[in-house]
């Protein structure tokens, strides 16, 4: 039970989004190109949020290849009791999780935060899915998320991201 909620809530934290990515990586030692002059706060938080709306959609489509699309190169995903190595390993996560018919899913980003050099954000929050369970009876969990993002030449990449599911 624990690992299929951890695995449903992958599908939904999935959800969460943005454009293609660069070349630069997680593990990149390349600065940020936006200084603190330019940083436009609002623009940032509305491209991750619509980059979690196009994770969102992706999944519950069924449409994982756009669904990857915000993930950086050396992404890494815990909360399904193992460590995923990469948009591959967490796309091989959420095809399995996907088969769980994901009735509903919700989230609600608690707070959005960026680092003072504007190069991180954090964002965490709750979430609730409802699956089918055996006989296709409901089965509704909630927990917890955290995903950290980077500014990868103006374009948020998901780096990490983890859950909990207390249920």
């Amino acid at each position: 039970m624990r690992c299929t909620a951890g695995i449903m809530f992958a599908v939904g934290i999935l959800l969460l989004g943005c454009n293609r990515a660069t070349s630069d990586t997680a593990g990149s030692t390349t600065a940020s190109t936006t200084s603190a002059s330019s940083f436009d706060e609002s623009a940032a938080r509305a491209q991750i949020y619509g980059n979690d709306s196009l994770r969102m959609r992706g999944v519950l489509t069924n449409h994982l290849d756009s669904a990857m699309m915000p993930y950086d190169p050396n992404v890494v995903h815990l909360g399904t009791g193992k460590v995923l190595l990469g948009p591959s390993a967490v796309r091989n996560m959420f095809a399995e999780g996907v088969k769980l018919h994901v009735r509903d899913f919700s989230y609600q980003t608690r707070e959005l935060e960026f680092s003072n050099d504007h190069s991180i954000a954090w964002e965490y929050g709750t979430y609730t899915q409802t699956t089918d369970g055996p006989n296709r009876k409901p089965i509704t969990s909630r927990g917890t998320f955290l995903t950290v993002w980077k500014n990868v030449g103006g374009q948020w990449k998901i780096v990490t991201e983890t859950s909990t599911s207390p249920d």
